[in-house]
């Protein structure tokens, strides 16, 4: 039995999620928005019986057993303490949180409900490419990992209303909106973690056609760092959103053997002493795409596009290919976790046993802040992991936990 959905957020990305859900068995029962209008708009154009302004309202509902949690970071963490307390599974859109301290309030709430799913929104590990390439690091095609050099170059992240995405505080910004992403994957390739940091991290674009006047945009939107990796490894990373319509990545991870490659969602390959690359693992999958998300969408349909449109070449867009391949994949798992058990709390865990934890996400977090303090003080910095939770008093202004 699949549990019922209670959605948290109004954004575009929901446009993506109703569908992605629906094709694969589940109903949304309820979503959450900012204001009462915008939930009862999103909710009548993607037919969800029920909205609200309230956070409760939705936690307190019988028929809703999983929380997708998609609205601005600063309330990711009470939402999914509160969610976990009396009950729901969550599945978290990154950053987790705006600091270690509201991540570590997560983990607490996962440890101390372990019966319930608490997962991440970091879809490359989901993707088979990502797979393969793990297969063949873990099996020795490259021996010893030396080197990790990444690069992602997009289009701008910003909508075209001010909102949370213009706000480093708020978490805006490439550094944490793709960084996270890329920070988890290295993790997840390497199974190592980053002991120290330098970075430089940008804001070139201060104002748009559409953001200007009184309020900046305060948000990254260039990056470019290095992590020291346990056992002596480098990573090296450059993230550019200054390439509009466009997306590419490159993941390459050297060894004392040999390379392996993810360009796009392929793997390919090279030995030392091999005079050209082998392909390692092509991908043949196809997302199909639908023109309407209203009622009598396609089941076939795993994405569709707003009312007002999507420009799916467009970083701006929502997600990229691969990251919306990479979130199918996550419902996919989440389905094959709850279909064979008739109770609706209970579930299995094998399917979603690869997916980021929120350990994982403070750790993402903790790189993350040793990466701003790097940039900001032009020096390597050690990653730190806090083990103990700072009372909100003890806190600057900015970095205290949002109610709402």
């Amino acid at each position: 039995m699949l549990p019922g959905i209670g959605i948290f957020g109004t954004g575009k990305i929901v446009y993506v999620l109703v569908p992605c859900f629906r094709t694969r068995g589940f109903r949304v029962e309820a979503i959450w928005g900012r204001t009462q209008e915008d939930a009862e708009k999103v909710a009548e154009q993607l037919d969800i019986p029920f909205s609200t302004n309230k956070v409760d309202e939705v936690l307190l509902r019988k028929d809703v057993d999983l929380v997708c949690i998609v609205c601005s970071p600063h309330l990711h963490s009470q939402i999914t303490v509160k969610a976990l307390g009396i009950g729901k599974h969550v599945l978290c859109d990154k950053p987790a949180g705006l600091s270690q301290n509201e991540v570590l309030k997560m983990v607490r709430a996962a440890q101390y409900y372990p019966s319930l799913i608490s997962v991440l929104c970091h879809s490359l590990r989901f993707l088979p490419v990502f797979i393969q390439m793990k297969k063949a690091i873990d099996e020795g095609y490259i021996g010893e990992i030396t080197v990790c050099d990444i690069r992602v170059q997009c289009g701008s992240l910003l909508h075209k209303q001010y909102d949370w995405m213009c706000e480093e505080v708020m978490g805006g910004g490439i550094l944490t909106n793709v960084g996270s992403h890329i920070i988890d994957v290295i993790c997840y390739l390497t199974s190592k973690r980053a002991v120290k940091v330098h970075g430089m991290i940008r804001t070139y674009t201060k104002t748009t056609e559409h953001i200007h006047g009184i309020r900046q945009i305060s948000s990254d939107d260039f990056c470019t760092f290095q992590m020291e990796l346990e056992g002596g490894s480098c990573s090296t990373v450059t993230l550019n959103n200054h390439l509009p319509g466009q997306f590419n990545q490159e993941v390459l991870v050297c060894g004392t053997k040999g390379h392996v490659a993810v360009r796009g969602g392929d793997l390919y390959g090279q030995k030392k002493g091999s005079v050209k690359e082998d392909v390692l693992f092509l991908d043949v999958e196809d997302l199909k795409y639908s023109p309407k998300c209203m009622k009598g969408a396609s089941s076939s349909s795993l994405l569709a596009e707003t009312p007002d449109g999507l420009n799916t070449n467009n970083m701006s867009f929502i997600l990229p290919k691969l990251y919306l391949k990479g979130f199918v994949k996550i419902v996919s798992a989440l389905r094959e976790a709850f279909i064979s058990v008739q109770d609706k709390q209970c579930w299995v865990k094998e399917p979603v046993a690869m997916a980021a934890t929120f350990e994982d996400g403070q750790y993402i977090q903790a790189v993350i802040d040793a990466l701003r303090k790097s940039s900001k003080n032009k020096e390597w910095v050690k990653v730190e992991m806090l083990t103990e939770e700072i009372p909100d008093s003890y806190l600057p202004l900015g970095e205290r936990q949002a109610s709402f």
